[in-house]
């Protein structure tokens, strides 16, 4: 039997390090130069290791000069409507949120577009960090119709689910929602609220939301580190999905 490349037996030794917590999440790992020299291999085939762990197992990623540890992504599936929070919920990590800046402006043509407004009609326009695990995960820039600014501005600004608040004290619920998935590179802003590099790679949802009676409800454009959450979408064919998993099925 051959015998196992040396790059695979560094990166099982880097795993079980990555995994009881010798290198700690969201931190650099030591130079390439450093951990060569402390397992005794040639750079090139620790770099094999790590890249081989960064596409099999995603528990590093390469970031500038240097590697850093980090967590699996959380998946979030768009097949199934709900916000932030209430997805955050559902896999057993509580969300948190903070509003950097609000305030009321007129609707700019793609807003009244997607809002089903008028050009120049009254929004309320917010932008909150949102977190998981302490640390900032997603940026969301949302636009509000003015007849909802009254129930969302008021909000605290560590407000944890802007539509949990909703439902529960105003009875809001969304029904639908389209959403654009895109990527992008991380602007200034973006970069410094979600404590990256400007030019960094972003995922991105455009999402249009309506309420429960068919009001459109909100306008946002939410970028995620892809590092910390991926999407899912299932998909099939013309009358391929089965009963059992056919949502609209009584």
């Amino acid at each position: 039997m051959p015998a196992r490349p040396r790059y695979e037996e560094i990166a099982q030794h880097l795993l079980a390090r990555l995994r009881d917590g010798t290198f700690v999440t969201g931190e650099p790992l030591p130079t390439e130069t450093a951990l060569a020299a402390e397992l005794d291999v040639a750079r090139g085939t620790l770099r094999r290791a790590l890249e081989r762990i960064e596409s099999t197992h995603g528990l590093v990623v390469k970031r500038g000069n240097g590697w850093i540890a980090r967590e699996r992504p959380l998946v979030r599936s768009l097949d199934v409507l709900g916000s932030f929070g209430e997805w955050a919920r559902a896999i057993g990590v509580e969300p948190a949120g903070e509003i950097v800046r609000r305030g009321m402006g007129r609707a700019t043509p793609d807003e009244a577009h997607a809002l089903r407004l008028r050009p120049r009609d009254g929004v309320l326009r917010i932008t909150r960090v949102r977190s998981l695990r302490d640390r900032p995960v997603m940026v969301a820039r949302t636009t509000f119709p003015e007849r909802f600014a009254a129930l969302v501005e008021p909000l605290p600004a560590d407000v944890p689910s802007i539509m949990a608040a909703l439902s529960r004290d105003h009875g809001v619920r969304l029904r639908h929602a389209e959403q654009l998935i895109g990527a992008l590179t991380a602007n200034a802003e973006d970069a410094r609220l979600l404590r990256r590099t400007r030019g960094e790679p972003l995922l991105r949802i455009v999402r249009t939301a309506r309420a429960a009676d068919g009001t459109v409800f909100e306008y946002s454009d939410d970028r995620y580190l892809p590092d910390s959450v991926s999407f899912a979408l299932v998909t099939s064919a013309p009358g391929s999905v089965p009963a059992a998993w056919d949502r609209t099925a009584t």
